[in-house]
């Protein structure tokens, strides 16, 4: 059942941002001590963990999934209820590969934990032994098809993707509705991420010429497009003007830009949604491997999740609580794709598109 327009294009609502943390209460087994000794409201999560953990002090998040705000709130939240620091790096995926990469091959490994939203990367690291189990306690409780339980990482956060426009200069109603229209007709200048440096642009490009074919890529091409590395970019280019859309709009960054009081709004397209899972992981050679193992596990918590879907997450988890100003998607057509299909398909889109765009 198509969405209507007016579901479509709500987004401008000024709530912080974060990327979806997936959380939840099915897990089983004692409460965790907390940082000032009472009980968390965490089950699953054990006390002797967490006293392993307060011992190490806490632990380094190198994020590429996460946002900013979603790590701040990481770092206060974990302070409060178990008395850890965390210390946080924040860059797009790519730079967060690069850097654990580099540190690896010079031995001194700084991150303890690791969020990507390059799927491929995780999978690469979890067949090399890179990143370790954390033992998620109610990993069961994740969506169907979203985690596999065979492999160490976990997708904390379900990430719609969409159009970004400036809600000061676009009117809504003069925005395409289907994937279709934008790639045949959009008159407006659109800048784009390049498949071959964003994993986020990979997967999306993935799911729309499987959805609409190859012939969707080149009449895309055929439009005013520019073409920059890292979807981050997107919204200032969108912001200054140089460019009327930004695709693929990652929805937790145009809220999070919502909340910082700029003008950006996203759109979604009645013929399909893509959507993507960011990841976690612990790194298996973590210079503080139970506050790593205790952080990988909280981004599952009920407390945690609650936190986060206040603040514009959307959960990962079945009957997980969703973000009260997102919008409802709930009869949407999600597109989704996986990793297999990215290591089978990508290498050909990836270099369509670097002919099609000239990259």
């Amino acid at each position: 059942m198509p969405l209507s327009r007016r579901l479509f294009t709500c987004l401008a609502v000024p709530t912080a941002a974060v990327l979806v943390s997936a959380c939840g209460n099915g897990s089983t087994g004692a409460a965790a001590t907390a940082g000032d000794g009472g009980a968390t409201t965490c089950e699953g999560i054990s006390e002797e963990l967490v006293a392993a953990a307060q011992e190490e002090g806490g632990a380094v998040v190198y994020g590429g999934g996460h946002t900013r705000p979603g790590l701040e709130l990481l770092q206060q939240k974990v302070q409060e209820e178990f008395g850890l620091d965390i210390t946080f790096t924040r860059e797009d995926s790519g730079a967060i590969a690069n850097s654990i990469s580099a540190e690896l091959a010079s031995g001194s490994l700084n991150a303890d934990v690791v969020s990507l939203t390059d799927p491929a990367t995780m999978q690469q690291w979890a067949d090399e032994g890179v990143i370790a189990d954390a033992e998620v306690p109610n990993a069961d409780d994740i969506i169907e098809g979203l985690d596999d339980p065979a492999t160490p990482q976990v997708p904390y956060s379900l990430v719609p993707l969409g159009i970004m426009y400036n809600s000061a200069t676009t009117d809504a109603a003069d925005l395409p509705t289907t994937w279709t229209e934008l790639a045949a007709e959009y008159p407006g200048a659109i800048v784009t991420s390049d498949p071959g440096a964003s994993g986020t642009a990979l997967a999306h490009y993935t799911m729309l010429t499987e959805l609409h074919g190859e012939e969707w890529l080149q009449q895309l091409s055929e439009r005013q497009v520019a073409v920059t590395e890292s979807s981050l970019a997107l919204a200032q280019l969108v912001l200054t003007g140089e460019a009327d859309l930004g695709i693929p709009a990652i929805e937790s960054a145009v809220i999070g830009a919502a909340q910082e009081g700029e003008p950006l709004a996203i759109a979604y397209m009645e013929d399909g949604v893509p959507t993507f899972t960011s990841e976690l992981a612990m790194l298996a050679d973590a210079p503080h491997p139970n506050a790593a193992q205790l952080v990988v596990q909280y981004h599952l918590c009920e407390d945690f999740q609650a936190a986060l879907a206040e603040q514009g997450g959307r959960s990962v988890l079945v009957d997980g609580p969703q973000p009260p100003e997102a919008a409802d998607l709930s009869d949407a057509t999600l597109l989704t794709t996986n990793l297999e299909e990215i290591s089978t398909r990508g290498e050909d889109v990836t270099a369509r598109f670097a002919e099609l765009f000239n990259r």
